[in-house]
C-alpha cells in the first residue's frame, strides 16, 4: 500500500544517491606542498632506505641534503632524478665525528638558511657477539653511529629550527628490533649483538626528544618509524649470509618505508605520529 501520497510505483521515483561532501583530507601530494622548497637533511642517504626517502622528498619539491661518506652512491642517485621539483645535494659527513656534523649543518645554514626536516636514517649492524673477545671497537662503533650520531644531528637540527621559529619534523628511522629482540634458533649463532640495544635506545630517545620539544615550545614534531626486514637494508644484507632463513623471510620494500615517512610528515598541525611500526605481511620475527 502506498503511503504519504505515493502511488506505489517506484519506477520513476527511485531515490538518487546523495553526492558525498568533499573530503576534508587531501591526498599526500597536496599535503606535501607545505614542504615545497624546504630543506631536509637525510643521513645514510646512500643506503636503500635512505635513498628511497631522499627520492620521495626531492620529488615533493624539497631541497635534500644527503649526509654520507659515499659521494659515488649519492651522485648515482642524483643523476637518476629527472624532471623533479626539488634537488639532491651531497654533503660529506661521518656522523660519528662531531666536527663533521657541525661543519655539515653549518654549510647547510650558510647555503640554504637552515634545516626544516631531519631524517636520522644512518645506522650500522656488526656481526660480533656481546661476549666475543676483541669486540670493543665494534661495540663503540654501533653506539657512536646509531645513538650518539643520531643525537648530535638532532641537536644541530633543533638548534636551526628553533633559531628560525620553524615548526620542523624529526624522523628517526628505528627498527622492529627497537621493540623486540629476535629469538635465536637454538644451536645457531645469535645475530643480535649490540644492534637491538641501540635501537631500543632510539625508541627511548624519540620520547625524550618529544618531551624536550614540548618544553622548548618549538612546535616541532618527532616520529620513530620502525620497519621490519627491508629489501637491501643493513639488517637483511648483513644477516642473510649467517642465517639462511633470513633469505626466505618476507620483506618490505624501501619505498614502503619512504611512504611511511610521507604519511608522518603530512599529518595536520595538531597530530603527531609518535611511533609507527610497519611489517611485511607474514612476518614472523
Amino acid at each position: 500500500m502506498a503511503a504519504n501520497g505515493s502511488n506505489g510505483n517506484n519506477d520513476n521515483n527511485e531515490s538518487i544517491p546523495a553526492i558525498p561532501p568533499p573530503s576534508v583530507r587531501l591526498d599526500i601530494a597536496d599535503r606535501m606542498k607545505r614542504w615545497h622548497g624546504k630543506v631536509a637533511v637525510v643521513t645514510g642517504a646512500s643506503g636503500a632506505i635512505g635513498g628511497a626517502i631522499a627520492i620521495e622528498l626531492v620529488k615533493s619539491g624539497m631541497i635534500v641534503c644527503a649526509l654520507s661518506r659515499r659521494r659515488d652512491k649519492v651522485e648515482k642517485l642524483r643523476v637518476s632524478l629527472f624532471d623533479v621539483a626539488g634537488s639532491l645535494n651531497y654533503v660529506e659527513c661521518d656522523i660519528t665525528v662531531e666536527d663533521d656534523i657541525k661543519y655539515a649543518f653549518g654549510w647547510i645554514e650558510n647555503t640554504y638558511g637552515g634545516v626544516d626536516m631531519l631524517v636520522n636514517n644512518a645506522g650500522i649492524i656488526t656481526k660480533c657477539l656481546l661476549t666475543e673477545k676483541n669486540n670493543t671497537r665494534d661495540l663503540y662503533k654501533t653506539m657512536e653511529t646509531n645513538i650518539i650520531g643520531l643525537s648530535l644531528c638532532t641537536r644541530e637540527a633543533v638548534k636551526s629550527m628553533k633559531a628560525r621559529d620553524v615548526k620542523g619534523h624529526i624522523i628517526n628511522v628505528n627498527s622492529i628490533f627497537g621493540h623486540k629482540v629476535h629469538q635465536a634458533v637454538p644451536g645457531t649463532r645469535p645475530l643480535n649483538g649490540m644492534y637491538p640495544a641501540s635501537k631500543y635506545a632510539v625508541t627511548a630517545i624519540t620520547e625524550c626528544i618529544r618531551q624536550e620539544l614540548v618544553y622548548l615550545g618549538t612546535g616541532c614534531k618527532v616520529t620513530s618509524i620502525s620497519p621490519g626486514l627491508v629489501e637491501g637494508d643493513i639488517l637483511s644484507t648483513n644477516t642473510s649470509k649467517d642465517n639462511e632463513i633470513v633469505n626466505y623471510m618476507p620483506k618490505l620494500k624501501p619505498e614502503d618505508v619512504a611512504e611511511a615517512v610521507l604519511y608522518a610528515i603530512t599529518t595536520p598541525e595538531n597530530v603527531q605520529i609518535h611511533e609507527l611500526i610497519i611489517k611485511p605481511m607474514g612476518e614472523f620475527l
